[in-house]
């Protein structure tokens, strides 16, 4: 499998049957297929994703619904590349991984809504257990390859209109991803936005994943 040509067709590709022999190891070699791993704020290369307390309910952390997102919107050049190793979804059936084409739902939009996404700045804070500066920027820029964008819903104070509309677009193109023990999905995030469902279990939760950054080699 070509899997920079499925992520550049699909904006992302789900890989079954990993193996649960090495998660970080899987992880790695998926990676550096077709870009380089790398982490921020010193945090750790393969960082484990599992409920802990003192975390926002909306955080990797944290057991709550989380909204549509691009990781890292609040940093001046975020990760090209994510992917998730699924080590065990939760058996209560919550915390189910999502993404969105956030292309598709530009071209959903109404012009007027997508020259304002373009051309008006919003203020992205980071989450309360990064401590970090805001960024200031558009939700949308354009490139030559497809549009880039940097949006965090949840962490915005009384969104303007286009906003609200894009965000609904968003949600009007939700995918399941279909996860099970030894899945990796991998996935754009200058293009697909992502999140989860809440954790039914809670902090109790057995959901556990596994997620890696890639920046293009």
């Amino acid at each position: 499998m070509n899997l920079l040509k499925s992520i550049q067709e699909n904006g992302y590709v789900l890989i079954k049957d990993v193996g649960l022999d090495d998660p970080d190891k899987a992880l790695e070699t998926a990676i550096s297929t077709f870009a380089h791993p790398i982490s921020y704020l010193g945090l750790p290369l393969v960082m484990d994703l599992k409920p802990k307390p003192g975390f926002q309910p909306a955080s990797y952390a944290g057991t709550g619904v989380f909204d549509l997102h691009t990781d890292l919107s609040w940093f001046e050049k975020p990760p090209k590349y994510i992917a998730m190793f699924c080590v065990m979804p939760e058996s209560a059936g919550g915390g189910i991984p999502l993404l969105a084409d956030g292309w598709q739902a530009i071209d959903a939009l109404d012009a007027a809504d997508v020259a304002y996404l373009q051309a008006h700045s919003i203020t992205f804070p980071p989450p309360d257990h990064i401590d970090y500066p805001p960024l200031t920027a558009p939700i949308i820029t354009k490139r030559d390859e497809g549009p880039f964008i940097r949006f965090r819903y949840d962490l915005l104070d009384n969104p303007p209109q286009p906003v609200q509309n894009f965000f609904a677009a968003v949600n009007d193109h939700l995918i399941h991803v279909d996860v099970s023990p030894g899945s990796i999905f991998i996935f754009d995030n200058d293009r697909m936005l992502h999140g989860r469902t809440e954790l039914k279990g809670g902090l109790t939760s057995d959901r556990h994943f596994k997620r890696l950054y890639g920046e293009v080699i």
